[in-house]
């Protein structure tokens, strides 16, 4: 595996990072770009971390979705999080999230949870604090504890029938006028490319169909009768170098993740480990040609007092 990456690890970089002193390179700053797809740095109060070792396929997508909205959230939660308020994060994974809220809002206690513990960080802030649960054998924690609760990136993880009471477990948890608030994905990128869409389906057969949450999760908050203000976002992600900094940031994601379970892929394609490295490479290949797109959206209520 480790072979692998540095390969492919070097053919991102070569074919995918610009140089912004190349004359040949698209000249970003004097296209048309959509106000959602950000590319001036200067005035921006997050910006992407280089592309490093040091952050894995799991902790990219924060700070992707921090710098696609500018925003850790969307929930009008400001003033809580000022006021000594109480945060959980249900789904943590290795904490990016909550470690980059907890330095942001150092009066506010933070609860992570998570399946696996040594994902958790080792080092933390003070207002932080780690707890290994299995959210469907519902959270350790009272009814009404939290003042804004997240979930993110749940959409591979859980099966259709699972997320109506995954949603009113997490309602249960939240203080009457507090926030609840998902990110997930859309669940198929837009225009990909025969040999990506040869990937996702392979995906879609390892982890078992999943809807598309996207398109029922308001529904599903709506069906509760619990939450009002119920609200919905979206951003989209050309990935690869035709989308800019983030869409070569999220191309290395994705790559790193295939990567990573490259055996898997490969068995269940019934091809070598050199074939699958091949088959990632023409990967990278499609993105700088075809504007595939990935969306992502956030979704978010208030619990009825």
């Amino acid at each position: 595996m480790g072979i692998i990456y540095s390969r492919i690890k070097e053919r991102i970089i070569k074919v995918s990072t610009f140089d912004k002193n190349d004359k040949n390179e698209r000249n970003y700053k004097n296209d048309k770009i959509d106000k959602n797809s950000i590319f001036n740095h200067e005035e921006l109060k997050y910006k992407l971390p280089c592309i490093s070792d040091s952050l894995s396929e799991f902790q990219s997508p924060h700070y992707t979705l921090r710098y696609l909205w500018q925003s850790n959230y969307s929930a009008p939660v400001e003033d809580i999080l000022l006021s000594s308020g109480v945060v959980l994060d249900a789904g943590c994974g290795f904490g990016a999230w909550l470690i980059d809220m907890a330095l942001e809002y150092q009066t506010t206690d933070f609860a992570g949870v998570g399946l696996s513990p040594h994902q958790f960080p080792s080092q933390i802030p003070n207002n932080v604090k780690f707890t290994q649960a299995n959210i469907l054998s519902g959270l350790p924690f009272e009814d009404n504890e939290f003042d804004f609760v997240r979930l993110c990136y749940f959409a591979n993880s859980l099966a259709c029938s699972e997320w109506d009471p995954v949603v009113r477990e997490l309602i249960r948890v939240t203080k009457p006028g507090g926030w609840i608030e998902f990110v997930e994905p859309g669940i198929v990128p837009i225009n990909m490319g025969p040999k990506f869409t040869l990937l996702m389906d392979t995906l879609k057969q390892i982890i078992g169909e999943r809807s598309d949450v996207s398109e029922r999760l308001e529904v599903i908050l709506q069906s509760t009768n619990q939450l009002n203000n119920i609200q919905k976002d979206s951003k989209s992600i050309i990935i690869g170098r035709l989308g800019g900094e983030v869409g070569i940031s999220h191309e290395n994601s994705i790559i790193k993740y295939f990567v990573g379970e490259s055996s898997v892929f490969s068995k269940h394609l019934g091809i070598s480990s050199k074939d699958f490295e091949n088959l990632l490479d023409d990967v990278i290949k499609e993105f700088q040609t075809r504007k595939v797109e990935e969306k992502f959206f956030r979704f978010w209520g208030q619990k009825i007092e």
